[in-house]
């Protein structure tokens, strides 16, 4: 498994050589084909050595339109519930694209969790980059950046997803994460278009998450796309970049730090109505 700084300086030198390499060379095509959507619900679940497993439920949202020929721009957003929780989120992308090559662009995001017990609520926010290079029936997706988090560690984020199309409605993916609350996790996934003439946008998929202190998480849904009847490689690769932002984030604001080192904030960890560790000592958010 992939060191994190070995990831991050992956995804940011692709990221970065793909900018000033091909960023100013693009093809007929352009980089959003219309305006198009997609909305996904899925249900998930996630355990760790120091959480006991958790369920719930998300509705995940893109809206892709073209800025210029070589420029689209994507919308996402998130809202749901984990362990009784309250989720929400919104991101962005702005995108230069050759659909016959690949993608650069810029990212954003923020998500929150209302938490409904003792435990103070959790945000993050990223600011980053994402590119993604098209081979044949092969697309090699990083992504990089920095994350600001309330009560969630700050740092930097990055991922590196190798996706195949065992044909062009059949899309597997495996890669690796890292963050500064997950550290390395290894990623992997599926999504499977039907085409049925009544509903060719619909889609069924499902992920799953491994990493350290025995964190799995694994989700399952349906993914609806508004647009032109297509395949999913087009779809993927024409229409809406395949990320939602703030959806990806959820694992970074939700999951349990490793034990600490620090007796001190041990200690504060173990205690409950409403106390927690800020960084350097006990604090109780009443």
């Amino acid at each position: 498994m992939f060191k994190s700084s070995t990831l991050r300086s992956l995804a940011l030198g692709t990221v970065f050589a793909c900018t000033f390499v091909n960023g100013a060379i693009a093809g007929d095509a352009p980089a959003v084909t219309k305006l198009n959507g997609k909305a996904a619900i899925a249900g998930t679940y996630g355990e760790q050595d120091n959480q006991d497993g958790e369920f719930g439920g998300l509705f995940l949202g893109s809206l892709t339109a073209p800025v210029t020929h070589d420029f689209g721009f994507q919308a996402d957003t998130v809202i749901g519930t984990r362990d009784g929780n309250e989720i929400a989120g919104i991101g962005g992308h702005m995108f230069w694209r050759d659909p016959a090559k690949g993608l650069v662009g810029l990212t954003g995001s923020y998500v929150s969790i209302n938490n409904s017990n003792a435990t103070p609520d959790q945000s993050v926010a990223r600011v980053g980059g994402e590119a993604e290079l098209y081979l044949g029936q092969f697309t090699v997706a990083v992504t990089s950046g920095y994350q600001n988090g309330f009560h969630v560690k700050d740092g930097y984020y990055g991922s590196a997803t190798g996706y195949w199309y065992a044909n062009d409605d059949l899309r597997f993916a495996l890669g690796a994460t890292n963050d500064p609350v997950l550290n390395t996790a290894a990623i992997a996934g599926i999504e499977f278009q039907p085409r049925t003439a009544s509903m060719s946008g619909l889609t069924f998929f499902a992920d799953a998450t491994a990493g350290d202190n025995n964190y799995t998480t694994g989700q399952i849904g349906v993914r609806f796309y508004f647009g032109d009847d297509k395949s999913l490689k087009l779809r993927n690769r024409n229409d809406d970049p395949i990320a939602n932002l703030p959806g990806d984030s959820i694992t970074s604001a939700t999951a349990a730090e490793s034990a600490p080192d620090n007796a001190a904030e041990r200690e504060c960890n173990a205690r409950s109505n409403g106390w927690y560790w800020n960084g350097s000592s006990c604090a109780n958010i009443h």
